[in-house]
């Protein structure tokens, strides 16, 4: 008995294992049970007495033919004649319904499902020339499709150099599902074309589904980081992705703009990859903005103006006309856009680094403009005279002392303290406030490498979402409080809801306080960058930054270098003057008038922000008439980029 249940449960099993092949392996046992059912049947009603006559011939065939008949097609019931022949014919009939019907179709209908469904999660290999390749989808995927979709002129002009084509962007997720696709379209609207965006499934950590997206054949390769795993984890997946992507193709590697959070890591990243490369310290460059900001005031309308997509962006093209010529000299020439400087050989060169500074045949100038258009010489140059040595010695003294509160923990947190480390000519002490626990961030700073000998840095513990924790700090005393989002919750909206709530406590701790500490507040997602708003408060809306980075990096890789020198410790810096307390001739002056006053500081007047009592400042960058009167007010500001008096030749030591 034993071994009779062993033999079914074998049977059963083998058949089992041969069904889930696919579907030929179903339509196969369909097959051969109708043909079982049709052989048994008609010898049953051949060798049965008084069963009528089963097929016209009266042999074994026939009465086999006869059942097949009846069990693939029930009009032929009816012709049947006597009581057995009619029992049997009818069963058949129910049988063939079951089986040739009901089995057949639910079969046929699973394979659909699954060819469908299959298809759908994007499987299969593209084939594609010049395509915009995206590796991973996050919170942020969208928010990059629609900056390339929206960035038209700028995606032409890349496509033209790569031979042309329409814009096609293919982006390689874990697993594509259609919840994807409906955030793409609601994030885009009626720009929204499925024919130019593909959804592949597949983890870039593997060599063979990066040949899926045709990684070889694409004109740009753009690898965003997670921003909520550990520490290192990111990093080392993307430099996982990178040496496969190496391996990955014969054919020449294209550009690859991929984010690396941890500064440390830039080096091996770079020997990861053997095509070119550029590798965005994403980390390093959100602490810029932030110790940037905090130490003046403003800046967040500055990026958010030049990073975010509005109407004023950084371009860079060349002018061949202005060859040989000095730097600090064609600054004027151009009536519809700002000259920042030279973008060589992986930087830029500001206007006023040096005096003698001249452009070389195929130097590429930066511009802030409207338009790539819009960054043409129409003036002739201008002979200008910058400040002098004893100036410049002058602008390198020392700058006071600043005390900053950081409340909170996240990975660019050893980033920003070193950043304002680098600032030489400022004393400054910062306390950190956080829950994580002191001995593991002294192991984590020192691990980055992280030293203090200029900057005074003290770490409490403690939950700045708590209101007693929050009353042990005198806040009053600060002359700025960050608070960072948490990379650690899992998800943007859940860092920002934690954020709400410690931006409430220390809204009613600000009550007490007659004039509250200038607060910066990192947010992980631009909806809820509205809660934050009050009079002493700015929001860095991190992410959006750093989407925005990658984008107009892999359309134009000189952008990169632009972005390092702007918002880089050492390099040129936003900085406002107050326009009243500046050396002019009337507060009517144009924007030319105010840009030469400038250069002799060795300046670059960027715009205007012109603060109305009792509502929110207005940035003006690119002033549209250059020639009119500005107006300016009481409280309006001038904005400049101003070069160190380090780089101009004197020690920023202090």
């Amino acid at each position: 008995m034993k071994l009779l249940v062993r033999l079914r449960n074998l049977l059963q099993f083998q058949l089992e294992q041969f069904m889930l092949r696919g579907v030929l392996s179903r339509l196969l046992v369909i097959a051969c049970a109708m043909v079982l059912i049709a052989v048994s049947a008609g010898l049953l009603v051949y060798n049965l007495p008084h069963a009528g006559q089963a097929g016209e011939e009266g042999d074994p065939g026939s009465a086999i033919w006869w059942a097949f008949l009846r069990l693939t097609d029930s009009g032929y019931l009816g012709d049947d004649e006597g009581t057995l022949l009619r029992t049997v014919s009818t069963t058949l009939t129910v049988l063939g319904v079951v089986l040739f019907v009901g089995a057949l179709i639910a079969t046929m209908t699973q394979w659909l499902d699954d060819t469908i469904e299959t298809l759908e999660a994007g499987y299969t290999p593209i084939a594609k020339n010049n395509h915009i390749l995206i590796l991973g989808w996050s919170s942020r995927t969208p928010g990059m499709v629609r900056d390339l979709v929206y960035s038209q002129a700028r995606v032409k002009r890349f496509l033209d150099r790569h031979g042309g084509g329409r814009l096609h962007i293919v982006i390689l997720a874990e697993r594509v599902n259609t919840a994807m696709a409906q955030e793409l379209k609601d994030r885009l609207g009626r720009r929204y074309n499925s024919r130019h965006i593909t959804l592949r499934s597949g983890t870039p950590l593997r060599a063979d589904h990066l040949r899926r997206v045709d990684f070889g054949h694409a004109a740009a390769v753009i690898l965003a980081g997670r921003e909520f795993e550990g520490d290192n984890a990111t990093d080392e997946a993307t430099i996982k992705t990178l040496m496969n992507a190496t391996g990955s193709t014969e054919e020449q590697l294209p550009l690859l703009v991929a984010e690396i959070f941890d500064a440390n890591h830039l080096p091996t990243a770079r020997r990861a990859y053997a095509g070119e490369a550029e590798l965005i310290g994403a980390g390093r460059i959100v602490a810029r903005l932030l110790a940037q900001n905090a130490r003046n005031r403003g800046l967040s309308w500055v990026y958010g103006e030049l990073l975010n997509g509005s109407d004023e962006q950084i371009f860079v093209r060349e002018c061949p006309s202005l060859a040989d010529q000095r730097l600090v000299d064609v600054a004027g020439c151009f009536e519809r856009a700002v000259l920042l400087g030279i973008a060589r050989d992986g930087a830029l060169v500001p206007v006023h680094r040096t005096d003698d500074e001249h452009i070389r045949a195929g130097d590429r100038l930066a511009f802030i403009a409207r338009s790539y258009e819009d960054c043409v010489p129409t003036r002739a140059p201008e002979a200008v005279v910058t400040a002098s040595p004893l100036q410049r010695q002058q602008r390198a003294s020392h700058r006071g002392h600043r005390r900053v509160l950081v409340l909170g923990w996240n990975r660019k947190l050893p980033a920003l303290l070193a950043e304002f480390e680098a600032y030489q000519r400022e004393s400054v002490t910062i306390d950190v406030f956080s829950l994580r626990p002191v001995s593991e961030r002294e192991t984590l700073l020192a691990r980055q490498g992280v030293a203090f000998s200029h900057a005074t840095v003290r770490q409490i513990e403690g939950d700045f979402t708590s209101y007693h924790d929050l009353a042990r700090l005198a806040l009053a005393d600060y002359d700025n409080i960050i608070l960072l989002a948490s990379d650690w919750l899992g998800s943007a909206e859940a860092a920002d809801a934690r954020m709400v709530m410690g931006y409430l406590v220390l809204s009613e701790q600000f009550e007490h306080i007659d004039n509250p500490p200038f607060t910066l507040v990192e947010t992980m997602s631009a909806d809820n960058a509205a809660l934050f708003e009050a009079a002493h408060v700015e929001r860095l809306i991190s992410p959006q930054i750093q989407s925005s980075l990658l984008t107009q990096v892999a359309l134009r890789r000189e952008l990169h270098w632009v972005m390092e020198e702007l918002f880089g410790a050492g390099g040129a810096e936003v900085v406002f003057r107050d326009a009243h307390t500046l050396v002019m001739t009337a507060s009517d002056d144009s924007f030319d008038t105010l840009r030469r006053a400038r250069a002799r500081e060795d300046e670059i007047l960027l715009g205007v922000l012109r603060a109305p009592h009792g509502a929110q400042p207005r940035l003006q960058l690119n002033v549209v008439d250059k020639q009119a009167p500005l107006r300016l007010a009481a409280g309006d500001e001038l904005v400049v980029l101003a070069v160190p008096a380090a780089v101009a030749g004197v020690s920023d030591s202090g």
